[in-house]
């Protein structure tokens, strides 16, 4: 039988985006341990999230979306050690957090 590992925050902390109706990205972690991200949308529109690199762009309705006021944990592989987000809005603006973690 395999344990699972609680859900932590690790050292590097939140980050955020103020978004908008230009793409805007952010790094959130670096090193290849973090491939869980937990996304905070405080906002009051929905945003699309693209990950990637440090050239990483998201677009309108073609990222994933994430609903005002929804907070999701996704897998995202880092890009050569780095994870960078982008975000974008179509309306409203609004702070999305983004925290690196671990577990489940």
């Amino acid at each position: 039988m395999s344990s699972l590992t609680p859900f932590q925050p690790v050292a590097a902390g939140t980050v955020q985006i103020t978004v908008g109706a230009a793409s805007a990205n952010i790094l959130v972690a670096s090193g290849n341990a973090y491939r869980q991200v937990r996304v905070m949308n405080n906002g009051t529109a929905t945003v699309w999230i693209n990950h990637g690199d440090s050239a990483v762009t998201a677009a309108l309705a073609t990222g994933l979306p994430v609903g005002p006021g929804v907070t999701e944990v996704l897998t995202c592989p880092p890009s050569d050690g780095t994870l960078y987000i982008a975000a974008i809005a179509a309306a409203a603006t609004g702070i999305i957090y983004f925290t690196p973690v671990t577990g489940i």
